[in-house]
């Protein structure tokens, strides 16, 4: 009975312990995520994880005709001009000449956004192509700042799930508004490791998203929320989306 006595204390006091350190493991978005903005996959339990291959180089993109286009090709290691937002354990980096994420801990479901520290983007264009294994939702962001976003959402290609693989949402800090998505006969989401190309481009309070060249689907925010933000790419901090070409024009 003593000793009962005695271990339930030291027992309590571990469960105390390994939730401090458990919250101290923890990291610091460097920019605010508007809450409820996490993207659920509707392919969700119907695509297993490929095993980690050798991932191709990217294709190059086709020269633009828009003077002052910046590229960003990730053969160098230096990303001054960009940061990462997260609440998971990760970093993005430079990576054997294309865009990923490093994981120190466990792969987790939660977004994370790459975006440029320039706040300037008001019309414009950003592509950039991607290369995903994981089968989790992918895309870019667009006008982003503390108050939400535009959100571009792809998804894997499962046949037997014919609903929308694609969508253009507005974020703010309290809800997610889909203002337009592409029909499955338009677009039926991406392949697993095969290099595709992203294209988002806004006009005034028109969004347009392309894939390899086509227009899939556009919106229009009549509220014209967002005029002016950054752009970056997001996906899963489960490190199976690589990014790499990502130009901008505006």
């Amino acid at each position: 009975m003593k000793l009962n006595r005695i271990l339930i204390p030291i027992v309590a006091l571990l469960i105390v312990g390994g939730a401090v350190l458990a919250m101290g493991a923890q990291s610091t978005p460097a920019v605010r995520i508007p809450a409820t903005t996490l993207v659920d996959s509707p392919n969700a339990m119907m695509a297993n994880d490929t095993p980690p291959r050798p991932v191709p180089q990217a294709p190059a993109l086709a020269p633009s005709s828009q003077p002052g286009a910046v590229t960003e090709t990730f053969d160098g290691g230096a990303l001054d001009a960009w940061h990462g937002v997260t609440d998971a354990s990760m970093t993005w980096v430079a990576r054997d000449g294309r865009l990923q994420q490093d994981l120190p801990d466990m792969p987790t479901e939660q977004n994370a956004l790459f975006v440029t520290k320039d706040s300037s983007f008001t019309d414009g264009s950003v592509e950039s192509y991607f290369y995903a294994t994981s089968g989790n939702p992918l895309g870019m962001i667009v006008r982003g700042s503390n108050d939400g976003y535009y959100r571009v959402v792809l998804f894997f290609n499962v046949n037997t799930n014919q609903v929308s693989k694609a969508t253009i949402e507005k974020v703010t800090g309290d809800k997610v508004e889909t203002l337009a998505d592409a029909p499955f006969a338009t677009w039926p989401g991406y392949d697993l490791e095969t290099w595709t190309l992203l294209k988002t481009t806004l006009v005034g309070n028109q969004i347009t998203v392309s894939i390899n060249g086509k227009a899939i689907m556009s919106a229009v925010d009549t509220a014209n929320t967002f005029t002016k933000g950054w752009i970056g790419v997001w996906s899963y901090a489960d490190g199976g989306t690589s990014f790499d070409n990502i130009r901008i024009q505006h």
